[in-house]
């Protein structure tokens, strides 16, 4: 199965604010921009699947019409991770201990209350399988760079320990280790394939 991972356009905030699981829209001319770029990038007649959230489901939904699909499906699990009480607060006016204390423990620590990093790691990987399940050859995801990283990191997990293993909590910690071992940016609109081993067919 292949995977045309695509983070969304430019939502209408800058850098400086922090937004994670918020619903942050797209201005209508940069998701116009980033639609014409896409389509002289992907094959047509490939489903669309998307995070709910409007930076990303907007462009899906745009896209599947183009693409001539029925329309993108939503997947909730494929939303970014929740950044809790520090949604839609500039970064500079985080209190400088909060951020320190999950610099101290990445793994464990909720940021500003909402989701940790192992906790994302557990939906993508469940919203990973189900696409999988669905056995297709190739299919459209329009999610956000953090669920992008995740998503690779799930699959380099599953291509070393097979389809035999199932993950338990540990994995998950080392599924967002290697997410956040990833150190290249991700530009917005970008295209990033990603290859995935077939769902094994139930013995008889």
């Amino acid at each position: 199965m292949l995977l045309y991972l695509i983070r969304h356009p430019q939502p209408v905030l800058d850098q400086h604010t922090c937004y994670g699981r918020s619903d942050i829209a797209v201005a209508p001319e940069v998701q116009r921009q980033c639609l014409e770029q896409l389509l002289t990038q992907l094959p047509r007649d490939v489903p669309v699947f998307s995070s709910p959230l409007r930076r990303c489901a907007g462009l899906a939904q745009q896209l599947a019409v183009r693409l001539e699909q029925t329309g993108a499906v939503l997947e909730r699990d494929l939303q970014e991770m929740d950044f809790g009480s520090w949604e839609l607060r500039r970064w500079d006016d985080i209190p400088w201990a909060e951020v320190e204390a999950w610099n101290q423990d990445l793994l464990h620590h909720a940021p500003g209350g909402g989701e940790t990093l192992p906790a994302m790691a557990r939906r993508i990987w469940q919203a990973l399988e189900r696409l999988r399940a669905r056995a297709l050859p190739a299919a459209i995801v329009v999610c956000h760079a953090g669920s992008i990283r995740m998503l690779h990191a799930c699959a380099q997990w599953r291509a070393e320990q097979g389809d035999m293993l199932a993950p338990q909590q540990q994995a998950y910690e080392d599924i967002a280790l290697r997410a956040m071992a990833q150190r290249r940016q991700i530009g917005f609109g970008e295209v990033i394939r990603l290859s995935l081993p077939a769902m094994p067919t139930p013995a008889a």
